[in-house]
């Protein structure tokens, strides 16, 4: 992220180009600006906005260009913060994120991680760090960043250090819709992440080192209270997944006889998936019964599981080819973070970003909401 936070997911599309007459709207109720004062839930959404004509699809060097942070509720504007070019915040999006109503942003200038609320700078610690993982408790600033320009990584509260490693490598980050604290999450109360290092997997809970089974792990996690692994075993006829839930063992179909290059869980209430990249193409177990679930070929998917069937946003190329359970999309768009989707019970909904002209849309059950700016929608929050 030049100088600033790093930020590894493409999210500037090549090609395409603008259809004038594209109806972006089309099958769907629309709706501008909705009044949701009469709502259950508040849908928070981040933005970031360029000057009119800026070609923010196609030029690389937006991190130097002047733009605003802005912050939705619905479709209204209710906070617009400097960012990019000269201004303290990055425009980038895994640089901010939305939570407990307030939008936060995190910035690394001459040796200090800042982390600031609304705009406003709240904690500066002397660390360049990429934010993996963010979260707030009781009023209290939880950071966990991967130190730029090398590994180690540090696990703070308030800026004060709980746990570090001058080797290891965070696992996961801001760039995920689940969990919303990216790659540090909250089990009864404990809170928990993983990292690597000398190529084992190591978990840690609060502020301690959690003993796991000396064998090559691809993932661990802690999920209402039960240990899963998973890890990959090499036999006579091939390379198969066997995934571990409280000590229980269980052999994931089918046999797989070409690299198992990654695997890790995605966890939903009593929801439990895990995605395997082979070969890179994605496979999805249900790990409640081992049952493959879909298998992704050529393509990206950010999923979020759910009772019956799971909500997913696939892609190829950068730009989404389907959206379950939303279909096919009829304009050319891009989901910029995982983070621009969240469930709510058994609601699903998505900010997509125009990558053809058209505006920002906000997808959520029959009802279309649509963002005048010139940039890319960045993160969602159900509040």
């Amino acid at each position: 992220m030049l100088a600033a936070v790093s930020c590894d997911r493409l999210w500037h599309p090549g090609g395409g180009g603008r259809r004038d007459g594209m109806d972006a709207h089309s099958g769907h109720i629309f709706h501008r600006d909705p009044d949701e004062s009469s709502s259950r839930d508040s849908v928070l959404l981040t933005g970031i906005e360029y000057a009119v004509g800026y070609d923010w699809v196609r030029d690389t060097a937006h991190s130097s260009v002047s733009a605003n942070l802005i912050l939705f509720r619905g479709g209204t504007r209710l906070l617009r913060i400097p960012c990019g070019g000269s201004a303290l915040w990055p425009a980038e999006p895994d640089c901010h994120r939305i939570c407990g109503g307030h939008v936060y942003s995190f910035a690394v200038r001459e040796g200090y991680t800042i982390v600031g609320e609304d705009g406003e700078e709240t904690l500066r610690y002397p660390s360049e760090e990429s934010i993996r993982g963010f979260a707030i408790e009781d009023g209290h600033i939880l950071t966990l960043g991967q130190r730029l320009g090398g590994s180690g990584f540090s696990f703070r509260r308030d800026g004060r250090v709980m746990f570090k490693s001058d080797g290891g490598t965070v696992c996961g980050s801001l760039d995920q819709g689940i969990p919303a604290s990216g790659a540090l999450y909250c089990d009864n109360g404990h809170w928990y992440f993983t990292y690597r290092e000398d190529g084992s997997i190591h978990l840690v809970e609060d502020n301690l080192e959690r003993a796991l089974p000396g064998m090559p792990l691809l993932d661990a996690k802690v999920h209402n209270g039960l240990l899963l692994l998973v890890y990959a075993r090499k036999q006579a006829f091939g390379t198969y997944l066997y995934m571990s839930a409280g000590g229980y063992e269980m052999q994931l179909p089918p046999a797989l006889h070409e690299n198992v290059r990654s695997a890790s869980f995605v966890c939903l209430g009593n929801q439990v998936r895990l995605v395997a990249d082979v070969a890179g193409a994605r496979y999805v177990w249900d790990a409640g019964s081992s049952r493959l679930m879909a298998v992704y070929r050529g393509e990206e998917c950010e999923l979020y599981p759910l009772p019956g069937m799971d909500a997913a946003v696939v892609t190829s190329g950068g730009r989404v080819v389907r959206i379950d359970p939303y279909g096919i999309p009829r304009w050319d768009c891009a989901l910029v973070s995982g983070a621009c989707a969240a469930v709510k019970g058994n609601t699903f909904m998505v900010a997509l970003s125009g990558i053809d002209g058209s505006p920002g849309v906000l997808l959520r059950d029959s009802i279309k909401t649509l963002f005048d700016l010139n940039g890319p929608l960045t993160s969602l929050s159900i509040e």
